[in-house]
């Protein structure tokens, strides 16, 4: 578009330009049409990332309840009450390792999507880039 209006015959004694509604016209269209399809991908992706956060974190809340149940419910008695807490630490431990890769699986699958959509972005670019180039040939 900015070669279409570096392009244009000037209005004598004016800062006025006239521009060719077609050529102008179809320049929008193709943006029009693409542009959408990418900002609902990137749309997707983001509520997808919250979602996956949001599922790793409440499985790890139901995993550290869990694990804070089972510590409280155990009987008082030296041997039981130790191995309690081991048995506690190791789920609290396992729910911990658990949402910390559920987290970086996420992070991970965002970033995969995020560079998909980037390259599409790029693509998109390269395409307005070689129309411009073409209007500025014409």
């Amino acid at each position: 578009m900015e070669d279409i209006i570096d392009e244009a015959a000037k209005f004598p004694l004016s800062n006025k330009i006239i521009i060719e509604k077609e050529d102008l016209l179809d320049i929008i269209n193709d943006i029009r049409l693409k542009l959408p399809e990418e900002i609902n991908r990137a749309n997707w992706v983001a509520k997808e990332r919250q979602r996956i956060l949001t599922e790793a974190q409440t499985e790890a809340d139901n995993l550290l309840e869990r694990a804070k149940r089972q510590q409280d419910g155990l009987l008082n008695d030296t041997e039981i009450v130790k191995m309690a807490k081991e048995k506690a630490n190791e789920i609290l431990s396992i729910a911990e390792n658990k949402a910390y890769e559920m987290k970086v699986n996420s992070f991970n699958y965002s970033d995969e999507l995020l560079a998909k959509l980037q390259e599409k972005i790029a693509h998109l670019h390269g395409l307005i880039e070689e129309n411009r180039e073409e209007l500025r040939n014409i």
